[in-house]
């Protein structure tokens, strides 16, 4: 209804400001006011394309085209200078109006000449390309990268790929004031690439089909609470429950409903293990040819999550971060000696390990993972405050909220679903002391207006994911990865650089993921062949 609302005052503005165009040649003034007949008039007046119609509509990019509607209407009325154009794009469009009711109106002929004189032939061409890529980005792909590592290997970190976002039902931006292909912040800067000032309520297209268990999904980071939902940061992640689902971790094996979960072929998932070796230590060349493995001894953190997979903790002890299609070589390597699985169990940092483990792998454990608070515990809170006593590899059980599914309010309750009901669903909540209040009016239970997903990283022991911030709402989903088109490895170097073996591959499918570079090549070669036969063909025809 807030879009529906939306498009109709925009179009009673424009109507205000145009009609007197309309009358001016001898077409009812009424036409101004319909909603898309109005646009087809206008770009008649400006002797333009009807098709243009479609990009008037498309939200972000209907900015653009009204700058650009604008300037051709006036330039076939005879208001050619760039001020009469400036003006109108600063009073969005009051100075139209007021030139309708102070000038003369007359529809003259284009006159193509003083157009790229004006405008140039430069100008043109980038707004043809804003405009249509603008138009595909926000209906259909979006391009997106990896930037960190909570995928590996499933998803690699220099991966460029196009996300689906007609799968789950096109989400219709929610920002509509905003700069063109740019997501939250200008290129360079900290500067917002959008106006909060106009917020459209969430609305979702119909989609071929649902986030389902074990799709890899693109969405809106959730924790971000200083931007609008469609201009928070991306994340990729595995959706690993959906709502009605009870989730469980047990041993870091999870457990869906009761049932050990099997996940794609394609989701060579990661973990890390203690390493002790003899004294010998390792090669980063020898690891990254045989395992891609990545060995910067000068580690960073981007996200909190580590870049190198190889973690030095003592002069012959080691954190690596392994796919379970590599494990089985990594262990016989040259000089390690033992390769343990580093699962941290429930109650791990009260209860402490003894001797149980590794002095050093009990050491990077308390310090470094059990340390860290994990959702729904209270964000800040002490030992003394931790009510769910679980680790990333022992977790739950935690049920996934459905949209339609009403619960009790009680602390139990609003600890697991209190920001889903307060920063996603827009409620408010408060506890007097003796009851709680909904909106301001006592209240025992809860009704669900949104389903929500559970997500977690593939490389599942350096992956910032629900376990530490929650619930994924239906609203934040983006779309769904499908097409790799590029592939850089930023820790390599020369010709290796390039992941030839990714690029032009897709991310879900059977098997190990392969490239398609020459069969789509092909196809490629053979339209273009085609059109350009067809187009010899035109022109001889014609001839």
């Amino acid at each position: 209804m807030g879009i529906l609302l939306y498009y109709l005052v925009g179009t009673a503005l424009r109507g205000l400001f145009t009609y007197r165009f309309f009358t001016a040649n001898k077409l009812p003034a009424w036409w101004a006011f319909v909603p898309v007949w109005r646009t087809l008039q206008v770009l008649k007046l400006a002797d333009r394309p009807s098709y243009w119609t479609f990009f008037a509509y498309v939200p972000v990019i209907d900015n653009v085209m009204s700058l650009i509607i604008t300037y051709e209407l006036l330039h076939m009325h005879g208001f050619r200078a760039t001020k009469h154009t400036v003006f109108s794009a600063l009073t969005l469009g009051g100075y139209l109006g007021y030139l309708s009711h102070t000038q003369p109106l007359v529809r003259g002929t284009r006159d193509n000449e003083l157009i790229k004189q004006r405008v140039g032939t430069l100008v043109n061409n980038i707004l043809f390309a804003v405009v249509a890529a603008g138009t595909l980005r926000a209906v259909a792909f979006e391009a997106f990268n990896i930037p960190t590592s909570s995928m590996e290997k499933s998803m690699l970190v220099g991966d460029y790929l196009f996300v689906d976002k007609l799968r789950y039902g096109l989400r219709l931006p929610e920002t509509p004031v905003s700069v063109p292909l740019m997501h939250n912040r200008i290129p360079g800067t900290d500067l917002p690439c959008y106006w909060e000032g106009v917020q459209l309520p969430y609305f979702r297209l119909p989609g071929i089909a649902q986030v389902e268990r074990g799709d890899a999904v693109v969405f809106n980071y959730p924790a971000e609470p200083d931007r609008p939902v469609d201009k928070k940061e991306h994340y990729v992640k595995r959706c690993v429950a959906v709502g009605g689902d009870t989730l469980r971790i047990v041993d870091r094996r999870v457990w869906i409903n009761s049932k050990p979960t099997e996940f794609p072929s394609r989701s060579n998932g990661q973990f890390s293990y203690y390493v002790r070796t003899n004294g010998t230590g390792f090669n980063a060349l020898a690891l990254k040819k045989s395992f891609d493995l990545n060995y910067i001894p000068d580690n960073y953190q981007v996200n909190n999550q580590n870049v190198s997979d190889i973690l030095p903790i003592s002069q012959n002890e080691y954190i690596a971060t392994v796919s379970e299609s590599a494990l089985a070589g990594f262990n016989q390597y040259p000089g390690v000696v033992e390769v343990r699985p580093l699962i941290s169990p429930a109650n791990a940092a009260r209860a402490g390990y003894g001797d149980s483990i590794p002095q050093a792998q009990a050491w990077f454990l308390s310090n470094f993972i059990d340390s860290r608070p994990l959702f729904p515990n209270p964000v800040g809170g002490h030992s003394d405050t931790v009510v769910y006593k679980w680790s990333r590899d022992n977790y739950g059980p935690l049920w996934v909220p459905q949209k339609g599914t009403t619960i009790p309010l009680d602390r139990d309750h609003v600890l697991k679903y209190g920001r889903c009901i307060t920063a996603y669903e827009g409620h408010t909540l408060e506890n007097n002391g003796s009851e709680y209040l909904l909106d301001g009016k006592p209240a025992t239970q809860f009704t669900f207006g949104l389903n929500y997903y559970w997500m977690m990283g593939d490389n599942r022991h350096n992956s910032e994911d629900s376990r530490f911030w929650g619930f994924v709402p239906e609203d934040h989903i983006v779309g769904k990865p499908v097409f790799v088109f590029f592939s850089w490895d930023v820790f390599s170097s020369g010709k290796d650089r390039i992941r030839w073996n990714r690029v032009f591959s897709f991310v879900h499918g059977d098997g190990p993921q392969k490239s398609q570079f020459w069969p789509i090549a092909v196809v490629v070669a053979l339209l273009w062949g085609l059109s350009e036969w067809y187009s010899k063909r035109q022109r001889s025809s014609r001839s």
